[in-house]
């Protein structure tokens, strides 16, 4: 519950003592759901109570995704909600359609506690309440449900900053997609026993302005980093772990919004789906894997820069992907293991402000051999998170 609601239920809770009567409304709280499509939003706004654990939907409607449809909601929502004032309000993280909704309840209802949460954790929620089927209607109503039902934290916002190199970071990353696809088109034409022609032609020709693109907004990116002199010192440090470019550097960041959404290691390696899925039941023992229920810009940001610590042949950071494959002989596993890894140098070098060191990570590793003490001879994972003393 928020400041705000304790403050006008508190008041109420201690004059029992009189035996005066205790309002019911100061124990609802209205909950209002959105699932949010390119064009529009459904919506739902319930009214949960406290006492008796159960709720009653109030409304539920359709608005355009813009900012007419924000305004016209906003009002609808002050319109129905109870005599509290105490309003939540719970969205999913919809690839950028949920934004500019999210962005005009921030600014214009301080008030409304927002929350936004990602698709997978709201998908758990609803299975666990039974929603099996899936429509708009049953998606706001879910969401509604959860947000009065569930302490979720609220959002912070996205800054400007992070936000403009985010958008110019995920476009590179797609025309790099497309430079490829074509690539791979040229390669067929090329290999299909006939000359290609003019089809070839045009695609070399697009090939070309794609990569004109990519070198242009690779620059924009350069430009942006450059362009918050407070970075700088920060981005250097990130620098010194091996393998670690500027691009991988500004993607991370974008995604991330500066690590500023997180306050521990596990949450950013849950959010950019490197959690590992551990599968038990009795005596029977599934596979266990990364979840991939997160970032993929993060994702595939961390590939290249583990393949260049694999190449390396050196550092702790690859004597961690020899040991897992020598234990599993699964090289994927390694790599995957090593793109963890950095991510979480990243992490640690940023708030602590230091600069990458892999003696201390060594050391680290002694120690936590030792704690371990697995019988000889036998490999255990690198779990250091290169936190320099």
């Amino acid at each position: 519950m928020r400041q705000g609601e304790r403050d006008r239920i508190d008041p109420i809770i201690n004059h029992r003592s009189n035996h005066q009567p205790l309002n019911i409304f100061f124990f609802m709280i209205d909950s209002f759901g959105a699932d949010i499509s390119k064009d529009e939003f459904s919506v739902c706004l319930l009214r949960y109570s406290l006492q008796q654990q159960s709720h009653q939907v109030i409304a539920r409607k359709e608005f355009a995704n813009r900012p007419g449809g924000y305004k016209a909601c906003l009002s609808w929502l002050r319109r129905h909600a109870g005599p509290t004032g105490a309003i939540r309000v719970n969205m999913e993280a919809t690839g950028v359609y949920y934004e500019p909704l999210a962005l005009y309840i921030q600014e214009q209802a301080s008030d409304i506690h927002l929350s936004v949460v990602l698709p997978s954790q709201a998908k758990r929620y609803m299975q666990s309440r039974g929603l099996r089927s899936k429509t708009d209607k049953i998606d706001a109503y879910g969401l509604a449900l959860m947000g009065a039902e569930r302490m979720l934290s609220e959002w912070a916002g996205i800054d400007p900053f992070w936000r403009n190199l985010r958008q110019l970071t995920r476009t590179r990353g797609s025309l790099m997609d497309q430079r490829t696809q074509l690539r791979n088109q040229v390669h067929a034409l090329e290999h299909s026993g006939q000359t290609g022609g003019e089809a070839e032609e045009a695609l070399h020709q697009a090939i070309a302005v794609i990569s004109q693109q990519i070198d242009r907004l690779t620059q924009r990116i350069y430009q942006q980093l450059r362009s918050c002199k407070d970075l700088a010192g920060q981005i250097e440090r990130l620098r010194s772990i091996p393998g670690i470019g500027l691009l991988t550097i500004a993607t991370v960041l974008a995604e991330t919004n500066g690590f500023e959404r997180f306050s521990s290691i596990s949450q950013l390696i849950s959010y950019s789906g490197y959690d590992v899925v551990i599968r038990e039941s009795g005596k029977w023992a599934g596979k266990s894997k990364i979840s991939k229920q997160g970032s993929k810009y993060i994702r595939r940001a961390m590939y290249m820069p583990a393949s260049v610590v694999v190449r390396s042949g050196k550092g702790p950071t690859y004597e961690l992907y020899q040991r897992l494959v020598g234990t599993h002989n699964i090289k994927m596993k390694g790599h995957v293991a090593v793109q963890r890894k950095l991510l979480t140098y990243l992490y640690t070098l940023w708030n602590n402000a230091q600069v990458y060191d892999p003696q201390v990570i060594k050391d680290q590793q002694k120690e936590h051999q030792k704690k371990v003490a697995l019988p000889e001879g036998k490999a255990t994972a690198d779990t250091s998170h290169a936190k320099a003393s």
